[in-house]
């Protein structure tokens, strides 16, 4: 979870975060070991179960005013892990110094 604001993602980035979303919670849900390897991740500061749904919502918002199609809802009502993990300036530090569409992006923005 980047948890920048969307619209300095580019879209490859804007696709992913939200696939991911969709990832987690499939591994929560159905995996056995899902709810082990959701808190292993939120320790380690890249998820936040607690804002998966508003997240979501923020990234289909984004993806729909780019003229892409979205389709695939996400509800979210598992345990939480990662309360206020997300170093919100440590990951655009990265992902601008990392993607250059997106440093383009954040310069516009």
């Amino acid at each position: 979870m980047w948890c920048v604001p969307p619209e300095i993602l580019c879209d490859d980035h804007l696709r992913g975060e939200h696939a991911e979303h969709h990832q987690l919670v499939g591994t929560i849900l159905n995996h056995p070991h899902g709810e082990a390897i959701a808190a292993g991740h939120a320790e380690e500061g890249n998820i936040d179960t607690t804002r998966v749904e508003d997240r979501h919502d923020e990234l289909a918002e984004e993806m729909e005013r780019r003229g892409f199609d979205h389709e695939s809802p996400l509800e979210y009502d598992g345990p939480t892990f990662g309360l206020g993990a997300i170093d919100v300036d440590h990951n655009r530090s990265d992902l601008l110094n990392r993607c250059n569409k997106c440093r383009e992006r954040a310069t516009k923005a």
